[in-house]
């Protein structure tokens, strides 16, 4: 029998050493040793490296690969070994708040003798330490006052994709004011439900430099328990050939998926990619239809970063292209309140001849910055004419430009066809057509992209542009809605000549010399009679 690793020994903290001392229920019904898989193993590494890092981890999971039930270990050993620990397990629901107190009481219970603290007796939901001062709380988010005020030095968070809908949308936010930054450790793992919510907004902090979040992101394919061996004679269906040649899962994943997986999520692939994401992009797959074509999206997100979903843009402002000389450009802004934190400017900058993404910017300003941020790109990209959304909040950075005396405006037609105003006005059918002219340009590969960012708005667009609740946080789709009027204003300008570029000091005569010429055509003459003009018509 191995010997019992309590405190003071060398490994006690390590998940992958101390866990295989509880026991776990089996499948079967039966208790067995907790010895943990090989992604389990994993999750151990991500936990120790938090502890030497001073790290908080966030765990992007698929269904049912046992993590729930890890990381209530790690949660209930500090909760038994640490002095004045309190230590919290937050589940989105009751039912799952339970099984988890059921777990922690199990490992309890399955301790070593020797090493074993004594607990208060008849306590379901709270595991207290007297001796230690100790005690663990395990709670549901529909709980009133869950955390009762208390610090909290260690909590874990499960499921919190579903936190916002099922504790309201400061459930996170209260939870995570309970635990201290010096001393306290935060895991965050859910199932990702859709490009937004608080599991996606965890990840985008982890890649931010000086996080204090470690991100650790497992694909259902590293699962075991996901590969059963297929019988002699099996042969998998288009759609899981398909599926299977695209990401590279073997033979035996793919008859689990088939005959186990898809069944689990009603036989619809977007949910089990949502469900049981094979790479950190399909983890924001939402329900429903997707607006743009996702194999393209995916096959180019594929090239940008080997399909790894570690690849994310830092910078408010990117720039993957230099003007070229004699190239015709545009440029479009999707504009943002200046109350609302989370409402960004969403610009981009498109080369017409090449219909190619050159330049991008997401961020927060004012809207004189916006303006001016725009008239000094317009002028970098040769002079390219710029498009602003007029809707509300787009007026503010309109009347700026046109207050500079910006020439390079897009003005469209006004009401009743009387005259123009300045800016991209966003109507249904408007709207409708800049969404058909990008699903086009993205479908038929025409669209040269650089930004994964962008990417993945794409990828989880389903027509939340112009909608107040366009995701769980209230976020907005900033950057599709750029793009479509940047698609919108590369097929206007790209039948039509380009006058706004930057011209040779030859061309510019020559250009000059041609005005010349087409207003003395144009003027009327009552002299000589006719309708020609006194120089002739110079055609």
């Amino acid at each position: 029998m191995s010997a019992v690793i309590g405190p003071g020994h060398p490994d006690f903290w390590n998940p992958a050493s101390f866990l295989p001392q509880w026991k776990v229920r089996a499948k079967q019904g039966n208790l067995v040793p907790f010895n943990l898989w090989s992604h389990q193993q994993m999750l151990a590494a991500a936990v120790m490296r938090c502890y030497i890092e001073d790290k908080w981890l966030v765990h992007v999971k698929p269904r049912q690969e046992g993590s729930s039930t890890f990381f209530t270990g790690v949660a209930t050993q500090h909760a038994m070994y640490r002095v004045g620990c309190r230590a919290a397990l937050l589940a989105h629901k009751k039912d799952t708040a339970k099984s988890l107190s059921e777990i922690a009481i199990r490992f309890y219970q399955s301790t070593p003798q020797s090493i074993q603290p004594k607990k208060l007796l008849g306590l379901k939901r709270t595991l207290e330490f007297p001796q230690l001062d100790s005690k663990m709380t395990i709670a549901s988010v529909r709980d009133e006052e869950p955390l009762r005020g208390d610090t909290v030095q260690v909590l874990l968070a499960t499921e919190v994709s579903s936190w916002a809908e099922n504790g309201g949308p400061e459930a996170w936010t209260s939870a995570l004011n309970a635990v201290p930054r010096d001393g306290g450790f935060v895991i965050a793992e859910s199932t990702p439900k859709f490009h937004g919510d608080q599991l996606h907004l965890l990840c985008n902090e982890a890649e931010t430099p000086g996080s204090r979040w470690m991100k650790v992101f497992i694909p259902w394919t590293m699962v075991q328990e996901y590969a059963v061996r297929p019988p002699k004679g099996w042969k998998p269906t288009k759609d899981v050939l398909d599926y299977a040649n695209t990401n590279g899962i073997t033979e035996a994943q793919a008859y689990w998926l088939q005959t186990e997986g898809l069944p689990r999520c009603a036989s619809d692939f977007a949910r089990f990619r949502a469900e049981y994401p094979v790479n950190e992009l399909d983890c924001w797959v939402m329900a429903g239809e997707s607006v743009f074509p996702q194999d393209p999206l995916m096959a180019r997100a594929k090239e940008l970063d080997g399909g790894t979903g570690l690849t994310v843009e830092t910078k408010a402002m990117e720039v993957w292209s230099a003007p070229v000389r004699n190239h015709r450009y545009v440029i479009a802004c999707d504009p943002a309140s200046s109350w609302s934190k989370k409402d960004m400017f969403g610009v981009q900058v498109l080369c017409v001849d090449t219909c190619e993404q050159v330049a991008e910017y997401v961020g927060h300003t004012d809207a004189f910055t916006m303006a001016k941020t725009l008239t000094e790109l317009s002028a970098t990209y040769n002079q390219a004419r710029v498009y602003v959304e007029a809707n509300g909040v787009g007026d503010a950075v309109l009347s700026h430009l046109v207050a500079m005396g910006f020439r390079n405006l897009y003005w469209r037609a006004g009401s009743s066809g009387h005259g123009k105003a300045p800016g991209w006005y966003n109507t249904a059918k408007s709207k409708a057509e800049a969404i058909s002219i990008l699903q086009q340009l993205i479908a038929d590969g025409s669209l040269k992209m650089h930004s994964i960012r962008c990417i993945r708005q794409l990828l989880n667009y389903r027509g939340q542009w112009d909608r107040l609740d366009r995701d769980a946080q209230g976020g907005h789709f900033d950057l599709v809605a750029s793009l479509a009027i940047a698609a919108w204003a590369w097929r206007q300008s790209s039948n039509m000549s380009w006058a706004s570029r930057q011209l040779s000091d030859k061309e510019k005569a020559e250009q000059a010399w041609r005005r010349i010429l087409r207003v003395a055509d144009a003027a009327p003459s009552n002299l000589q009679g006719g309708d020609k003009s006194p120089w002739g018509t110079h055609r």
